[in-house]
């Protein structure tokens, strides 16, 4: 039974590679690429998968969002973002993956007209595991297999849906995020994001975090910097890249840990293709991951590389500027 569902969910990802963008890599991570004053309601599949199967957990997942975009100055609604825009950002969405379910909301704000521009999002998020949060092992000891033993896709999917349970998750973050414009559609960019987790699980603390691809303790810290950058080569291609680097905190009592901290790096780099009004968009890049400590990996160096596939789209809004 257990190779028949590592199979089912190995076909599923696959195809869903074939037609798909992940929820933590898009290589627009604000968001707001295509974006217009007022209502935008856009959606995404996303999925990656490593070259050679080993440690790297592929990632399926689809998402809806809407996002009001207020103008601090003005009333230009139903035109592009300009890259001075100055503007408050109200976010809701819904996110699924054969792992998990997720809904959330979101309130951030860019207060300068200037470009590089500035924006701080802050953001809650609810998570239901369907059946599949696994317990992990979060540090290294002589008693017991380590970190790397756990931390690898056989492991996890060997105890989904068998010995897995259904949790929910609470995730509270905060972003901040700087820009640079040097066209409508050609960007580069950083950010910041410290996320507070929290787990409702009988696991003694010990779970995976699906939407990163890292063991999380179930009050947990996770900090995320990401650098990316859009360069348009011509009116429908574009050059991507994209880095992430993931790290959670550790927890100690009495002197001994509880958790170690545990971190690794992913940066993707390729070509993305537009077509029509609204801005649709999809993406394909190749890259490396690796993790922060040696000893938290016990694969080839073959099962660093990875694939990933994307796709974005925007849905327009018959709203008139009223300028």
């Amino acid at each position: 039974m257990l190779i028949r569902k590592k199979i089912i969910l190995f076909l599923a990802l696959a195809v869903g590679m074939v037609f798909s963008p992940s929820r933590a890599e898009k290589f627009d991570p604000n968001g707001l690429l295509g974006f217009r004053y007022g209502s935008n309601f856009t959606w995404a599949l996303s999925g990656n998968t490593p070259f050679f199967w080993g440690n790297w957990l592929p990632q399926l997942d689809g998402h809806l969002d809407f996002n009001w975009i207020e103008p601090l100055a003005g009333l230009p609604y139903g035109e592009l973002l300009d890259p001075k825009a100055s503007f408050l950002r109200f976010q809701a969405g819904i996110e699924t993956s054969p792992f998990y379910g997720a809904f959330s909301i979101g309130i951030g704000a860019r207060p300068f007209k200037f470009n590089p521009q500035l924006e701080v999002l802050l953001k809650y998020e609810n998570v239901t595991y369907w059946n599949s949060n696994v317990e992990m092992t979060l540090k290294d000891t002589s008693q017991a297999s380590g970190i790397a033993d756990s931390w690898n896709a056989d492991y996890v999917l060997d105890r989904l849906y068998n010995h897995s349970a259904v949790d929910f998750i609470q995730n509270f973050s905060c972003l901040l995020d700087f820009d640079y414009y040097f066209s409508k559609r050609g960007f580069i960019g950083i950010s910041f994001e410290i996320t507070l987790v929290d787990i409702s699980t009988e696991y003694d603390g010990k779970s995976y975090d699906y939407q990163r691809n890292i063991p999380v303790f179930s009050r947990d810290f996770i900090f995320e910097f990401s650098f990316y950058s859009h360069i348009p080569v011509s009116e429908s291609w574009a050059a991507v890249l994209h880095g992430r680097q993931y790290q959670t905190g550790y927890s100690r009592s009495n002197g001994d840990y509880l958790k170690e901290s545990l971190s690794y790096t992913k940066v993707l780099a390729g070509a993305s293709y537009s077509w029509g009004n609204d801005g649709d968009w999809i993406t394909l890049t190749p890259g490396l991951w690796f993790r922060g400590k040696e000893r938290h990996y016990k694969g080839a160096f073959k099962e660093q590389f990875l694939i990933q596939l994307q796709y974005q789209g925007n849905f327009s809004f018959p709203v008139k500027s009223n300028r």
